[in-house]
């Protein structure tokens, strides 16, 4: 019984050494792979989906989606119809997929940092800004960001060295911000460690909106609130009582009691932030 349990005691002993040595790694950025952006784009292309409004003539203010750590969920469906139905373009980047992470691998791993840090995928924003301005149907100086969870981490981030004049790690080349977008939107975004922002770097020229889960323990609001307290009267938050993470997708892991989906409050968040579109971009 004894040796029994000194095996358990060694495996688990050698499996916590190596989830911190692909975190150091991760965080170090050793193996942080770097490309040019028309790299990241060939890398992204094919798992990036345009949706247009039927009537538009012109082209249209676009919404650049990026999903939460899990991967592209029914959240991301939601709210690209919401504002496809407001007369917005959405632009919706699968970036786990991209890199061959499958939902096990996105939750065993992006999910706990172990890979795919928000700083690395601030990539995927500068070549989704590239994919949007080759498309006549979207009006590549009228576009904003729309991140959850994950996906508001790398926001921040990617604005955070938009703020410093400097390109993503995962970036090779000469910074030149985010150019075209407008407006910055995050959904429970994730604050803590290792998250690059701190919120005193934000662009003033880009406005940010958070709405944040009194009850999220993922990705606790207190966190989020005293950094975007530090960003000016540019960056804005509300926080949604009584919610919890994720409280917008309607597919929850089951029996997941961090995680409950609510619909009313899921209904007023795509309200809201067709609203703050609305806002920004002016449309009838």
């Amino acid at each position: 019984m004894r040796k029994l349990l000194s095996f358990a005691l060694a495996g688990a002993a050698m499996l916590v050494g190596v989830l911190l040595l692909a975190y150091a790694v991760n965080l170090t950025h050793v193996a942080m792979p770097r490309r040019t952006v028309e790299e990241q784009v060939a890398l992204l292309r094919a798992h990036t989906e345009i949706r247009l409004p039927e009537a538009a003539s012109e082209p249209v203010p676009v919404v650049v989606m990026l999903h939460g750590c899990g991967g592209r969920r029914q959240v991301q469906d939601d709210y690209a119809n919401a504002v496809v139905e407001a007369g917005y373009a959405a632009l919706i980047i699968n970036s786990n997929e991209a890199r061959d992470i499958g939902r096990f691998g996105s939750m065993s791993q992006v999910c706990l940092a172990l890979r795919l840090l928000g700083q690395e995928r601030a990539a995927d924003i500068h070549a989704g800004l590239k994919i949007a301005a080759e498309h006549p149907g979207l009006d590549q100086d009228q576009v904003a960001l729309l991140g959850w969870s994950h996906g508001g981490w790398t926001i921040l981030d990617a604005l955070t060295f938009a703020g410093r004049d400097q390109y993503p790690n995962a970036l090779k080349g000469v910074p030149d911000g985010l150019p075209g977008v407008q407006l910055a939107l995050a959904m429970y975004p994730y604050c803590g460690f290792p998250a690059l922002a701190d919120g005193r770097d934000l662009p003033a020229d880009i406005p940010l909106h958070a709405i944040l889960a009194e009850d999220d323990v993922i990705a606790p609001a207190n966190r989020c609130e005293r950094r975007l307290e530090r960003g000016g009267a540019h960056v804005s938050f509300e926080i949604y009582e009584g919610q919890t993470h994720a409280f917008d997708e309607p597919n929850a892991p089951p029996l997941d009691p961090r995680i409950v989906y609510n619909e009313n409050a899921a209904a007023q968040a795509q309200r809201r932030i067709v609203d703050l579109l609305d806002e920004r971009f002016s449309q009838p």
